[in-house]
């Protein structure tokens, strides 16, 4: 049996034999028919297990497509460090009126745009899956309001604010209302190239002016009225409008001793009813001072730094 049978042990062989007899006997082989259903059944095994597990890809892939298009970031995380500018303000300067499409988000795209407003100092903004957006800004603070002191010469009446690192930028109230009666501080010409949001003025000449407002801010609005104007008409010199009209002449360093003795002179002319018009605070001792009942032939005040320094 094994000699007569020896070469149905290969398969070429066996194909050779079959491929010997006709079509009809190929068809009704028995050996082929069985082999046909081994093989048939062998793929609808295969079918069977593929076809739940391809059907279960398809209906996630498309649940996962259709619920990225659906999903909307509803809960919007929103920090402001100093609170000049709420979260709707933010959404109508990122141009967002409905909810978020998470399919679209553009977070690079959001934070450059926040970060390149010019009332924006920075902006951070993030998305945390499946539906928050964090925003995180940070605006730019008003110290005073800058203007041309040419201005009504030029016909350059712009009027920016500008923040403690020297950047200017636009007054905007719907931001700004609690800082609308800072003091103005008049620009020589070549104080800045050129009057614009988004330009920063030196930190040598923008320093005094943020060290004076820092200093009289120390100071209870009774004990030294609010700061309106501020001229510089010399590097070392300023010129100071106070609220109640009173001018104060100042030097553009040792800001705090000038205002420890502008606070003693104000706190006396209190005291004595007698109002002042102006006065030099640059002496340390016996500061020149001129009441409002002077009368206008007085000498004025001696000035006690040289123009050139």
């Amino acid at each position: 049996m094994k000699g007569r049978n020896k070469y149905r042990s290969e398969k070429q062989n066996v194909h050779l034999l079959e491929q010997a007899l006709s079509l009809k006997e190929r068809l009704f082989s028995l050996l082929a028919l069985k082999r046909g259903a081994r093989r048939l059944r062998k793929w609808l095994i295969i079918a069977l297990i593929a076809a739940p597990i391809i059907w279960g890809i398809k209906l996630a892939v498309d649940y996962a497509i259709e619920k990225a298009y659906s999903m909307s970031i509803e809960n919007v995380s929103y920090v402001s460090r100093h609170g000049l500018i709420s979260r709707s303000q933010v959404m109508e300067i990122l141009g967002i009126k409905h909810a978020i499409n998470m399919a679209t988000l553009d977070v690079s795209g959001m934070q450059a745009t926040l970060s390149a407003h010019p009332c924006i100092a920075n902006a951070t903004i993030r998305a945390e899956m499946p539906e928050t957006l964090h925003i995180e800004i940070d605006e730019r603070i008003p110290v005073v309001y800058v203007e041309m002191e040419n201005g009504a010469e030029t016909g350059n009446r712009t009027r920016l604010f500008m923040d403690p690192r020297g950047v200017l930028f636009p007054v905007v109230e719907d931001y700004h209302r609690n800082f609308l009666n800072v003091p103005t501080w008049y620009l020589q010409p070549e104080d800045i190239r050129e009057l614009k949001a988004g330009a920063t003025i030196t930190d040598k000449k923008s320093r005094p002016i943020r060290e004076l407002i820092a200093a009289s801010n120390a100071y209870t609005l009774v004990e030294i009225p609010p700061i309106s104007e501020i001229f510089c008409p010399k590097e070392w010199k300023m010129v100071v409008t106070l609220d109640n009209g009173t001018e104060v002449i100042m030097q553009a360093y040792e800001i705090k001793e000038q205002l420890e003795r502008l606070a003693m002179i104000l706190e006396h002319s209190r005291v004595t009813h007698k109002p002042i018009r102006s006065v030099n605070v640059i002496p340390k001792i016996n500061p020149a001072v001129i009441y409002a009942d002077t009368p206008a032939t007085a000498p004025a005040e001696t000035e006690t730094k040289n123009d050139d320094k």
